[in-house]
Formats: C-alpha cells, sequence, structure tokens
C-alpha cells in the first residue's frame, strides 16, 4: 500500500537510471556481519550512554507468550517507573494529581514554572509501553518532560491495556478523554500525542475523530510511533540489532498480539497507517537514524503530507527508538522538545 501520488501518465520521463548495470538481480540482499562505530556527529552524552551500552541482541527472549509471565514482567517494570517518576517531578517542582475524565484515570501534570505563551493550551499526553507497560503514574514520564521543558499544562491518559484489557479498550479510553477535553475547551488549544505505542493510539484518535466529526486537535506529537505493528519496514531490517531500545521485531511482537487480541496486525486498529489520513492536523513526528521504528514514523509522515496536510519529521542521528528522551540531559533531547514546543507555538490558537 502506497498514499504517494498515482502515476502521471502524461509525464514523458520513463524508466530507472541505472544503478549497477553489470549485476544480475539477487533478490533478497543479505547482509554479512558488520562493525558499528559509536555516533560521532553527536553529542558526548549521547555518545557516553551508546557506549555504555551492552550491544543489543536481536535473537534474546522479549515480550513472553504467557499471560501470567506478562504480568510479572510489568508489575516489576512499572514499579520502577513509578519511582523515577516520583523523583523526576521532585528534580523539576512539577505536580501530578489524580483525576477521571469521562470515565478513564488521568494525571494532571503542572509544570513549576508555565509559559504565558501556552496559558490557554493543553497537552494530552498518551504514553507508550509497547501497549502493556507504564500503567499509572509510571505512564507520566515523558509528559511531566514535556511539561517542564515547554512551560504547559499536561494531561496524561492511564489508559486500560493488554493482556487483561486488549483492543479496543485503549483506543477507547483514548478517545474518550480527548473527546471530553475539546467538549470543554477549543480544540485548536489542545495538542495531543506521545511516543511508540502512546504515538500510535493518538494516531487512530485522530482518524475516529474524523470519522465522527470530532474537532481534531490544533496539532499532533508522533514520536517513534508504532504504526505499523506488522512485520513491514525497511528499518525493521536495516536496524535490527542496532535499536538499543528494541533491538528486533520479535522482541516485542507478543505484546502486539496481546493487545491487537485476536486481529491481524495489518488492521488499522492494530496498525493506523493502513487508514486515511485525510484531514489530519499539523504533525510534528521525530524518529532517528539507529530506531527501529524509523519506517514506521516516515511512512506516516509521507502518508500526511500525501493527504494534504502539515507534517515536520525530526530525524536525529545515533537515536535509537525514543532515545531522543535518553539522556533527558544530552542536547539531542532539548533539541527535541525545542522543536516541539516551536511546532505548538506555531500551530496551537
Amino acid at each position: 500500500m502506497s498514499d504517494l501520488p498515482p502515476r502521471d501518465d502524461t509525464d514523458d520521463l520513463e524508466g530507472s537510471i541505472p544503478i549497477a548495470p553489470d549485476r544480475k538481480p539477487t533478490g533478497p540482499w543479505h547482509i554479512g556481519p558488520r562493525d558499528l562505530p559509536l555516533p560521532r556527529d553527536v553529542s558526548d552524552e549521547l555518545r557516553e550512554s551508546i557506549a555504555a551500552t551492552p550491544q543489543p541482541d536481536p535473537d534474546e527472549a522479549g515480550v513472553p507468550d504467557d499471560e501470567d509471565a506478562v504480568r510479572a514482567l510489568v508489575a516489576d517494570m512499572d514499579a520502577l517507573a513509578a519511582e523515577q517518576v516520583r523523583a523526576l517531578c521532585d528534580r523539576v517542582g512539577a505536580t501530578i494529581t489524580p483525576n477521571v475524565i469521562g470515565g478513564v484515570d488521568v494525571f494532571h501534570v503542572s509544570p513549576a514554572t508555565l509559559d504565558p505563551r501556552h496559558e490557554d493550551h493543553l497537552f494530552v499526553y498518551v504514553h507508550g509501553g509497547g501497549f502493556i507497560l507504564n500503567a499509572g503514574e509510571a505512564g507520566a514520564m515523558e509528559a511531566i518532560v514535556i511539561a517542564h521543558r515547554i512551560g504547559i499544562r499536561a494531561l496524561s491518559i492511564d489508559y486500560r491495556m493488554a493482556p487483561d484489557h486488549p483492543l479496543p479498550a485503549p483506543v477507547d479510553d483514548v478517545s474518550a478523554v480527548y473527546r471530553q477535553v475539546v467538549s470543554e475547551r477549543p480544540a485548536a488549544a489542545v495538542a495531543l500525542g506521545g511516543s511508540s505505542g502512546g504515538g500510535n493510539l493518538s494516531t487512530i484518535a485522530v482518524q475516529q475523530a474524523i470519522r465522527d466529526g470530532i474537532d481534531v486537535p490544533g496539532a499532533l506529537y508522533l514520536g517513534t510511533p508504532g504504526n505499523d505493528m506488522s512485520d513491514v519496514g525497511d528499518t525493521l531490517y536495516i536496524n535490527r540489532g542496532i535499536d538499543r531500545a528494541i533491538p528486533s521485531h520479535e522482541s516485542y511482537v507478543n505484546a502486539v498480539r496481546f493487545h491487537a487480541g485476536g486481529r491481524e496486525l495489518t488492521d488499522p486498529m492494530v496498525s493506523p497507517v493502513y487508514e486515511s489520513f485525510e484531514g489530519f492536523p499539523p504533525t510534528f513526528l521525530v524518529s532517528g537514524t539507529r530506531d527501529l521504528l524509523l519506517s514506521a514514523t516516515a511512512r506516516t509522515h509521507t502518508r500526511i503530507r500525501a493527504a494534504g496536510s502539515i507534517a515536520d519529521l525530526l530525524v536525529l542521528e545515533g537515536v535509537a527508538h525514543g532515545d531522543y528522551g535518553n539522556p533527558l540531559n544530552s542536547p539531542e533531547s532539548r533539541f527535541t522538545y525545542a522543536e516541539l514546543n516551536k511546532f505548538l507555538l506555531q500551530h496551537l490558537s
């Protein structure tokens, strides 16, 4: 599937420019062992962080295929993440307050200093975590970073997740909160978005809003969105064993299957890249050259642009899946959220 413009039969340019005329076709390419040096044109903070990371093993067991094992894994990781969230709040002076909106648990995140330009704006945040991780406070980490770096109030959605709550539960929760929010304030003053699985759910929520005649947000943020959860995309193969966050498609596909609840992985409710992008709001996307989901991000960007909407894509050197926020004090991280802030100021009313 491609949303690129169709072939123009009136164009008098035909054929391909020969790349290697003396080579014979081989079908799939077999790439031999390679050495990957540390990235050079990146910050010292990012390079040192990568150097301190063991080489990813794409064949290492990822998310287990047993529900009880998943629950045990999630409980341990979410407890650690919640501790980190509380420590980050203390460090930056942010406050996080639980609430319920549209029948869904949420967290209000307020920065220590509110930028007056964002006085009337709200960032509705949808956390990542492979559709199984980051329940409760654990899901508010990037919302705190956004609130602090940008000086904007954020609302982090604690949506239901697999394996106990597969689709459509998480989509229903995100859509319920968004619809309640835009019933009380202009949608043009609301930003929506998140990273990874949160970018996936945010994309679907916008597609549903368009179908249902609900106003779209003034701006959409898609951080390395998991918008194709099938095995399609060049960088699933190019960056296999290179992405230090998710080393392979196999490492997370069991989580996606729990989330899908029996749907095919190319179903638009699982992989929204296969749905229409007509009528999308201005969208800011970010990824990196070592991101396993760079292809999914790039393809989403192309489809939004081909549908006639505004979309900006930031690709950072040496950055893996979600690594624009790791380490938090890196120039790459500060630059990413500064660029996001410029985009929000340009497009939120």
